[in-house]
């Protein structure tokens, strides 16, 4: 007599429910082929044996590079940025390479073109301090009246070519031309006064070298700081040569 196992009963016997007795049971170890009974799983995979592990990296593609074996995310990068150029003035002349600007509002600087060759930036100090100490061995081996011949030779040479050799040369034969006119004036008016004072205005011929003293000093100060590299006008000056 055969017994009939009940859809109900615990005990039954059926071998198509997994976890009944006689019912084929899962291997121990052995990874399931379908992948829903494992979601969290990352190394699941289907019955195919294709790999779903989202960590694996042989699963990614090798990014290829792009033509001319440059990597094309590196090609396709921002460029580097580029500081814009300084545009000069509307007007404004070609300097000399290194040359420093004149600070604003420096009176005797010539601001027109320039039409000669251009000199290095070593040529335009050193001939800006021979205009400057010009002037000074030309007042002290003539008392003051031979002070504008150097720079004006200097001036001459240069005042096509080097904006800051024409500033110095220009501003110590301005002043050496002051020197001249004001020893001129100085000679007359004390020649007069010694006439009218039977020679006792004599004594007052000394204060011809006064203006001749005070500028070796200026020029002495312009060739210090033409050698610097600085534009400096005297403290006071005709400026009638730019």
């Amino acid at each position: 007599m055969s017994q009939t196992p009940q859809s109900h009963d615990p005990f039954g016997t059926d071998p198509g429910t997994p976890g009944t007795p006689g019912a084929p049971q899962p291997q121990q170890g052995a990874p399931s082929s379908d992948p829903s009974l494992h979601p969290h799983d990352p190394y699941a995979y289907d019955a195919d044996a294709t790999r779903t592990n989202p960590l694996d990296i042989d699963a990614v593609p090798a990014q290829q590079p792009a033509a001319g074996g440059q990597d094309q995310y590196a090609a396709a990068g921002p460029a580097p940025y580029a500081a814009p150029a300084q545009q000069a003035p509307l007007g404004a002349a070609p300097t000399a390479e290194g040359e420093s600007v004149p600070p604003a509002g420096t009176p005797g600087v010539y601001e027109g073109p320039l039409t000669g060759q251009a000199v290095s930036r070593s040529d335009s100090r050193l001939w800006a301090t021979i205009a400057q100490a010009a002037v000074a061995v030309g007042h002290v081996i003539s008392w003051g009246f031979l002070g504008w011949v150097g720079p004006l030779v200097v001036y001459l040479m240069y005042k096509d070519r080097d904006r800051f050799v024409r500033f110095h040369s220009a501003e110590a034969l301005n002043g050496a031309i002051a020197v001249f006119a004001a020893q001129v004036v100085l000679t007359i008016v004390i020649t007069i006064v010694a006439v009218f004072t039977l020679g006792i205005g004599t004594i007052l011929y000394p204060l011809v070298g006064l203006p001749a003293l005070l500028q070796l000093v200026f020029s002495i100060i312009g060739a210090i700081k033409a050698n610097q590299g600085e534009y400096w006008s005297y403290p006071f000056n005709l400026r009638l040569v730019k």
